[in-house]
């Protein structure tokens, strides 16, 4: 029997040149707005590679499931300038992977 689940996470790799870090963080600050205003977004966070300049990793938690957030979520206007101005940059494609919550809260965290 497969555990219960409570939400999804979405985590998704990109690799820019290292010279151009502050400009894929310009270009993805009005899309991080735009989507941590969803009703659906509970956590979103950028991680930076401290070993691998240009490697950022974003972290992000929904209320959802993967099938909203396919039909959706990634359908929304304010990806596409986003996309257009940070694609060019990318050096290795994007990965990603959606991960999926357990319910059980004796698997989470948080520090107070």
């Amino acid at each position: 029997m497969s555990p219960k689940t409570k939400g999804i996470s979405l985590h998704v790799e990109i690799t820019v040149a290292p010279e151009n870090v502050d400009k894929f963080l310009e270009a993805l600050k009005p899309c991080y707005e735009a989507v941590i205003a969803e009703e659906k977004c509970t956590f979103f966070e950028v991680f930076h590679s401290a070993e691998n300049p240009g490697v950022f990793k974003f972290v992000e938690n929904w209320d959802a499931t993967v099938e909203w957030l396919m039909a959706n979520q990634l359908n929304k206007p304010y990806y596409k300038p986003y996309l257009e101005a940070t694609e060019p940059m990318w050096i290795k494609p994007r990965t990603h992977h959606i991960w999926e919550v357990l319910e059980d809260q004796s698997w989470t965290y948080v520090s107070k």
